[in-house]
C-alpha cells in the first residue's frame, strides 16, 4: 500500500502524543505518532516510520487500510511489525516509562507493542511492553535478579482490555518498582526485578511485534503512539497523559478490517471412517462453505454449511469403504468483512482425492512424524516424500509449531508445508509442549472430546492418542481413561502416541550426561507412569517426538530389555525441529539412534507389520518386523 494512498488524521486525536509530551523534563529516548503521514516509501519499495526521536522502523508488513479515518495504523499480524538495529540508540540504563496508546484484535499467548528481548529458554534479558491473552503485561529483567543468564519477570495487568478498543498502557521502573498502568489507574507492580536493566547483549528493537533472535510475534491491532523515556514517571503523569488522550479512548472499537478474500488454509482431511469422511479448509471472510464431492473428478455433489464461518468444516456420511472420492471447496466472499470492490468473488480450491478408512482385513500404511516445528522447509519436502508412498493416514506426535500461540505459524508454516500430504489423507495429531494447548488446535482439528486425548481404529490397529504435556500419573484422568480403553480393545495391534518420549538416550532432561549416570532420568518423568498401562496389556508399539532426533528401543518390559513379550519406544522427532544429539553413553535399552531430520513408514498385513525410517534425502536408515499371531492377546 503506498502511503500516498492513507489519509490524513485529525491532529486533534493525537495531542498526547504530538507535542512529545515527557516525564521530568528530558526528550524521549523513542517517540513515534503512528501517523499515515510519517510513513515514507523508499525508492526501493520499502516502507519505513519516521520517528520524531529515534531512528527509522522498517515495516514488516504494510498497514492495514481500512478506507477509515481512525487515528493510527493498524496491523493485521501476518509478520513483525516495525524493526530496527538499537546499536545506536541509547536505552535507558536504569529508570524507564514506555507508553503507548493501543489496540488488540487478535489475543495471543505473546504480544508486542514495544520489544527489546531475548528469551531462550532459561537466558532471558530485555524488556517488552505488550499483552497476552486477555490482559497487558511488561516485561523486565535487570541486574537485580540476574540469575546468570538473565532473568525475566512479567508483570500481568489486573484489569482486561477489550478487543479492538484503544487503550493507553504505561509501565514505569524507578531501579525498585515496577508498576504497571491502564488508562489512567494502576493495574499491577512488583519489586522482583531492581537494578539496572539488563538488556541483550546486541538488542532487536521492534515494534508491533513480540520479537527476539528465535521468535517471531506480529501484532494485530491498532497502535496510536509510542514513547519510551529514561525517566520514572509519576502516577499524575499517567493521568494528565490519559487527559490528553481522551479523545482516543472514547472512540469505539474497531471491527474486523476488510479483507481480500482468500484461502487462509487450504483444504485438509480429518477423521475419516469407513463411512464418514471430514474435510477442513479456512478463509480470511466468513461464509457458508461449500463441499463439491464425488466419485469422479466432476465432483457433481455439493455439501454446504448451516452458518457462516471462517473455520469451515464439512462431514461426509453414508460413503462406502475403501473407496476413492474427489473433492473440492468453494467459498464465496460477501459482507462487510471484504472489501467492497471484491465481494462477490468466489474462492475455490483444486480437485484432490480422499480414501476411506479399510476393512478390517486389508493391509494398509501410514506415516509417523513429530516435531515439525519452525523449519517449514524441512517438514514440507518430509510431507512430499511422504505422500510418495501413498499412506492411508497420517500421525503427527506433537510440536507441529514452534509457538501454538502464532497463528502464523500454524497458516505460514505447519499446514502450507503439510499441503501436499493432509490434503489426500487425514491427520491425527497429539498435543506437544510447543503448542501451549491453545484454541487454534483446537480450532483446526475435529477430533473425539476433549479432542487432547482420543483413540481411533484403522484395520486391524487401534491408536491410542495422549497429551503428556497434562498429568498422566496413576489417579489422573487420562490414565484411568487409557487402562480402560486398552482392556476393552480386541486390535491385533495397539500403538500409544504422545509427546513426551518414557525412554531417551538424549541429553534433553537436564543435561543428563553431565551428571552421575545414577542419576539420569534417560527420558520424561512425566510420561514414565505409563509404562506400568504398556505392561500391563500388551502395547507393541509406543512413539513418541519432543526430542529431535531417532531412536528405537529394544522391547522393553519392567523397565529393562527383553527378547520377546515387551513394548517397542520410538522417537521420532526429527520433522523440523533443531536437531539434537544423544548423550555419549549407551543405555542397554537402545537399539538404534540416528541424528537428522526424518520420518517413518509403516506398514500393515494382518498379523505382520513392518517399520521403515527414511532420512531427509529418502534414504532409509533404519527398518524393523513384527509379527504376531491371530490369537495373540499380548505382544
Amino acid at each position: 500500500m503506498h502511503p500516498a494512498a492513507i489519509p490524513t488524521v485529525a491532529l486533534s486525536l493525537l495531542l498526547t502524543f504530538a507535542a512529545g509530551a515527557h516525564p521530568g523534563g528530558p526528550s524521549p529516548v523513542l517517540a513515534y505518532d503512528f501517523s499515515r503521514g510519517d510513513v515514507v516509501k523508499r525508492d526501493d519499495g520499502s516502507l519505513f516510520l519516521e520517528g520524531r526521536h529515534g531512528p527509522a522502523f522498517r515495516f514488516g508488513e504494510a498497514p492495514v487500510d481500512g478506507g477509515d479515518d481512525r487515528p493510527g495504523l493498524r496491523f493485521a499480524g501476518r509478520v513483525a511489525g516495525l524493526s530496527a538495529d538499537a546499536a545506536g540508540i541509547t536505552l535507558p540504563v536504569r529508570d524507564f516509562t514506555v507508553a503507548a496508546w493501543c489496540s488488540v484484535d487478535v489475543p495471543k499467548r505473546y504480544g508486542g507493542i514495544l520489544s527489546a528481548v531475548e528469551d531462550n529458554g532459561t537466558a532471558e534479558k530485555g524488556l517488552v511492553l505488550g499483552y497476552d491473552e486477555s490482559r497487558f503485561t511488561v516485561s523486565l529483567a535487570t541486574r537485580g535478579a540476574d540469575d546468570g543468564d538473565g532473568k525475566i519477570t512479567t508483570l500481568r495487568a489486573s484489569t482486561p482490555y477489550q478487543a479492538g478498543k484503544l487503550h493507553q498502557v504505561v509501565a514505569t521502573y524507578d531501579g525498585t518498582t515496577l508498576a504497571l498502568y491502564q488508562d489512567g489507574e494502576q493495574v499491577g507492580t512488583t519489586t522482583e526485578q531492581s537494578g539496572d536493566i539488563l538488556w541483550p547483549d546486541a538488542p532487536l528493537l521492534t515494534l508491533a511485534a513480540y520479537r527476539d533472535s528465535n521468535e517471531n510475534f506480529p501484532h494485530a491491532g491498532r497502535i496510536a503512539g509510542v514513547r519510551l523515556y529514561d525517566t520514572c514517571a509519576k502516577p499524575g503523569w499517567v493521568a494528565h497523559d490519559l487527559e490528553h488522550g481522551e479523545a482516543l479512548r472514547q472512540l469505539p472499537a474497531d471491527g474486523p478490517a476488510p479483507v481480500t478474500p482468500e484461502l487462509v488454509v487450504a483444504p485438509y482431511l480429518q477423521w475419516i471412517t469407513r463411512n464418514e469422511a471430514t474435510v477442513r479448509w479456512e478463509t480470511n471472510f466468513p461464509c457458508k462453505g461449500e463441499l463439491h464431492w464425488g466419485e469422479s473428478a466432476d465432483c457433481g455433489s455439493v455439501a454446504t454449511e448451516a452458518e457462516a464461518r471462517t473455520y469451515h468444516e464439512v462431514t461426509l456420511g453414508s460413503l462406502e469403504p475403501e473407496m476413492l472420492y474427489y473433492y473440492r471447496t468453494r467459498s464465496t466472499a460477501d459482507g462487510e468483512a471484504v472489501v467492497a470492490d471484491r465481494r462477490g468473488t468466489v474462492v475455490e480450491s483444486p480437485v484432490s482425492t480422499l480414501q476411506t478408512a479399510n476393512r478390517e482385513e486389508t493391509p494398509f500404511g501410514f506415516v509417523v512424524l513429530s516435531d515439525t516445528q519452525r523449519q517449514d522447509q524441512v517438514a514440507g519436502k518430509l510431507a512430499l516424500a511422504a505422500w510418495g508412498l501413498r499412506p492411508n493416514f497420517v500421525v503427527v506426535a506433537g510440536d507441529l509449531v514452534d509457538a501454538g500461540n502464532s497463528k502464523q505459524q500454524w497458516t505460514g508454516q505447519f499446514f502450507a508445508s503439510m499441503k501436499p500430504l493432509i490434503e489426500r489423507v487425514p491427520l491425527y495429531p497429539v498435543l506437544g509442549n510447543h503448542e501451549y494447548d491453545t484454541h487454534f488446535y483446537y480450532d483446526y482439528m475435529s477430533l473425539p472430546e476433549p479432542e487432547y486425548h482420543y483413540t481411533f481404529t484403522f484395520g486391524n490397529a487401534q491408536f491410542f492418542m495422549l497429551d503428556t504435556n497434562r498429568d498422566v500419573g496413576p489417579g489422573s484422568g487420562q490414565y484411568h481413561w487409557l487402562d480402560q480403553q486398552l482392556a476393552a480393545s480386541t486390535a491385533r495391534w495397539k500403538i500409544c502416541i504422545h509427546h513426551q518420549p518414557p525412554f531417551s538416550s538424549d541429553d534433553d532432561y537436564g543435561n543428563d550426561w553431565k551428571t552421575p549416570l545414577r542419576k539420569a532420568t534417560l527420558g520424561d518423568r512425566k510420561a514414565k507412569p505409563l509404562v506400568e498401562l504398556y505392561d500391563k496389556h500388551g502395547v507393541d508399539i509406543v512413539w513418541s517426538g519432543h526430542v529431535h532426533s531417532y531412536e528405537r528401543t529394544w522391547p522393553i518390559r519392567d523397565g529393562r530389555p527383553v527378547e520377546k513379550g515387551g513394548s517397542i519406544y520410538m522417537v521420532t522427532g526429527g520433522a523440523g525441529g533443531p536437531l539434537e544429539l544423544a548423550g555419549p553413553y549407551r543405555p542397554g535399552f537402545q537399539r538404534h539412534v540416528k541424528h537428522g531430520h526424518h520420518f517413518c513408514y509403516v506398514t500393515v498385513n494382518g498379523g505382520e507389520l513392518s517399520i521403515q525410517a527414511y532420512d531427509l534425502e529418502g534414504r532409509m536408515f533404519d527398518q524393523l518386523t513384527l509379527t504376531k499371531s491371530a490369537d495373540d492377546g499380548g505382544h
